[in-house]
């Protein structure tokens, strides 16, 4: 047996529902808001994944690199950036790791105690320019991680890059003064399969 389109009950075949109009605006005005809260529930689900994805891309990436590498607790994240998980994984098992972070953040600490005067720590700026690595560079940039994450104890470190791109971007800091210095950095940003971005402190012409 059929249902009414308006108000749901149980129609004979071929017959026409005897419901009122009121019973009618009732149900389409619920049908709107169910429809109403679905696409609100989407868009707010998509406008906080946008956020996320445009946050964690090449300029989110050094953004963190810039704010960690200042940052009295932001070891765990600076070497979360700067090491391929190989190495990261190596240290822990010697048990290396917890150590390596309280020693940089134990050095960042004392770097900002340092700071004399309206002195300040650098921050991040604006990105100056974006260059797309070559199938090349990014080989290199494999090598470059294999590297490091040997230096670490890891065995055959078999690194993928996806894609990456070569930034140069400006940080801003102020002087004993409070009158703001600015500093061109090149990085290489790369996503590593499996592992996200890392960051590798040099340009590309260097990565080899």
């Amino acid at each position: 047996m059929p249902y009414c389109k308006n108000c749901g009950k149980k129609v004979p075949l071929f017959k026409k529902c005897d419901c009122t109009a009121a019973e009618k605006n009732v149900n389409n005005s619920a049908k709107r808001l169910l429809v109403l809260i679905v696409f609100l529930i989407f868009f707010v689900l998509g406008l906080i994944l946008g956020i996320h994805m445009a946050g964690s891309g090449t300029k989110g990436a050094v953004r963190s690199y810039v704010k960690e590498a200042s940052s009295k607790k932001g070891g765990k994240t600076f070497y979360s950036l700067t090491l391929p998980d190989e190495a990261i994984k190596a240290l822990k098992d010697k048990e290396k790791y917890d150590d390596k972070v309280d020693d940089y953040n134990d050095m960042i600490e004392d770097m900002i105690e340092d700071l004399e005067g309206k002195e300040s720590a650098p921050k991040f700026d604006k990105i100056m320019r974006e260059k797309k690595l070559t199938k090349s560079q990014l080989r290199k940039a494999e090598q470059y991680f294999e590297r490091i994450a040997e230096k670490y104890g890891a065995e055959n470190a078999d690194i993928k890059a996806a894609k990456g791109k070569e930034v140069k971007f400006r940080t801003k800091h102020k002087d004993e003064d409070g009158d703001y210095k600015y500093e061109k950095v090149t990085v290489c940003v790369v996503k590593v399969k499996g592992e996200g971005w890392k960051i590798a402190p040099m340009s590309a012409d260097s990565l080899g």
